[in-house]
């Protein structure tokens, strides 16, 4: 995807060049999604716009100007002249209220965990200032900026039972034989989103009016676009279950039309770490018959009741925050259709190749580091960005436009590394306590073992664990949109 993806951005950029070197003529529209309108000087002293559709982050379609002939007559003849009026020039004003719905999903490959905020809605503010230099350099600039709020509440859900990648298998000892046990800890956890952020600005350069079909004029144009959104949870709930199952130790089984069905792990363990058989084990039950637990009998090295990882929790301060960021260099085409003087429609489509920094806060992971806990990275190449857009725009005044429309956008990053930062304070102190422990001689069990040996690799590393090629995450947003455009 990275190695297309630039040929093709490169094609399109190199494809434009012939037509900059030759501009005279042509009228350059720098932004697909922030589009100014443009006057016209009619009979009726009417306003002709060319504001384009705008796009999900503040960028607007361009426009296109469309002549217009003004028969002129004498006292003295009858002789008709007809004038062709000139392009756009000038300075340019949108100002545009969008209410737009998103959603944003982050997928860990390897790790099986599923991030995703559904059905938000953000209410957002843009703003775009162009400069059209007119017949003598038919081009223009563009420079747009946006500001959005999250509207109302959305729902958060952190899932790592979904990719099914939360099943391990360990040796363990069950009954005093050594068996290799599956040992799956399925969790889920679902909390509330409000109060983000979105920011977002744009510049773009080109020329418009370089093709046309019948009434339909088509601009293309180059820019870069930088878009952010921030994202944060809390009133979080979650529930943990740990399932064991071996041979002889069976917690999952089949009960009709493929459905499985897994009991939670609930068992005794000794100083050993190691697993008791349920014999010489005596139940207890209800009155109903129903088994409550098992209780030991001539067993003092048995523990308590053991339930493994199984456990509810509630986080009710903030447990996720993200800042994403999806920022480069995009290449567009604006369509226009002139319906008449005073109303015309615009469509558009834009194709970006950002680059994706996403920095992320889970201030409950006291084993991780704060306030960056993990940040997934691609590069240019690795992500796309695809727009489209439609406007309807009808003249209120002589300088003035009222425009309705909507927009799409879809963000897409694949193989983004994944980057987990560790808390050197609270791991270091675990570390040394093994390392202490094991020095003395004091024997450690399997458990502990492994988690030394991870604790040192982890060290090593500088206390970061980096994933290559493991996050893809999905950014798409729709929305409606309502503008004003003015002319100076």
């Amino acid at each position: 995807m990275k190695e297309i993806s630039r040929i093709l951005f490169g094609s399109a950029i190199m494809s434009l060049m012939p037509f900059v070197a030759g501009a005279a003529g042509t009228y350059y529209n720098g932004n697909l999604y922030q589009n100014p309108q443009s006057k016209y000087a009619t009979n009726s002293g009417g306003f002709y716009n060319t504001y384009g559709a705008g796009r999900g982050y503040g960028q607007n379609m361009q426009g296109v100007g469309v002549t217009k002939t003004t028969i002129q007559t004498t006292k003295k003849s009858t002789k008709t002249t007809t004038t062709t009026s000139s392009k756009k020039q000038g300075f340019q004003l949108d100002i545009d209220l969008n209410h737009e719905f998103a959603d944003w999903d982050v997928q860990m490959n390897t790790a099986g965990s599923n991030l995703h905020y559904d059905n938000l809605r953000w209410n957002v503010l843009s703003g775009e200032a162009a400069y059209y230099f007119g017949d003598s350099f038919p081009m223009q600039i563009k420079i747009g900026g946006r500001y959005g709020l999250q509207f109302g509440d959305s729902s958060m859900v952190d899932d790592d039972i979904t990719a099914g990648n939360m099943w391990t298998t360990q040796d363990m000892i069950v009954g005093g034989n050594t068996e290799q046990v599956l040992i799956g800890t399925p969790a889920l956890s679902v909390g509330t989103s409000k109060g983000g952020k979105q920011y977002g600005f744009n510049a773009s350069f080109g020329f418009t009016d370089l093709f046309d079909t019948g009434r339909v004029k088509m601009t293309p144009s180059i820019g870069y676009r930088y878009f952010k959104h921030i994202l944060e949870t809390k009133s979080n709930y979650g529930l943990m279950v740990q399932v064991l199952n071996s041979n002889s130790f069976v917690n999952c089984v089949e009960v009709q039309n493929g459905e499985i069905q897994c009991s939670p792990y609930i068992g005794f363990a000794n100083s050993s770490n190691q697993i008791l058989s349920y014999a010489g084990l005596t139940a207890v039950v209800d009155s109903d018959g129903n088994v409550l637990g098992y209780i030991v009998e001539n067993d003092t090295s048995a523990a308590l009741l053991d339930v493994g990882e199984t456990y509810y929790y509630e986080q009710s301060g903030t447990s996720h925050k993200y800042e994403t960021v999806w920022a480069g260099p995009y290449i567009a085409l604006d369509m226009e259709y002139a319906i008449n003087d005073n109303n015309i429609v615009n469509a558009g489509v834009e194709f970006g190749l950002p680059t994706y920094d996403s920095k992320g806060d889970q201030p409950y992971r006291f084993d991780w580091e704060h306030p960056t806990s993990v940040e997934d990275k691609g590069e240019f190449g690795d992500a796309y960005h695809v727009g489209f857009n439609a406007m309807w725009s009808t003249s209120i005044s002589d300088s003035m436009m009222l425009s309705l429309g909507m927009t799409y956008d879809y963000y897409h990053v694949g193989d983004a590394t994944a980057t987990t930062y560790f808390n050197k304070t609270y791991n270091q102190a675990l570390l040394t306590a093994y390392e202490t422990n094991y020095d003395n001689g004091v024997t450690l069990t399997d458990n502990e073992y492994e988690t030394m040996l991870y604790l040192q690799d982890l060290k090593s590393k500088g206390w970061k664990l980096k994933s290559d090629k493991e996050i893809e995450s999905v950014y798409k947003s729709m929305g409606i949109r309502l503008g004003l455009s003015a002319r100076f």
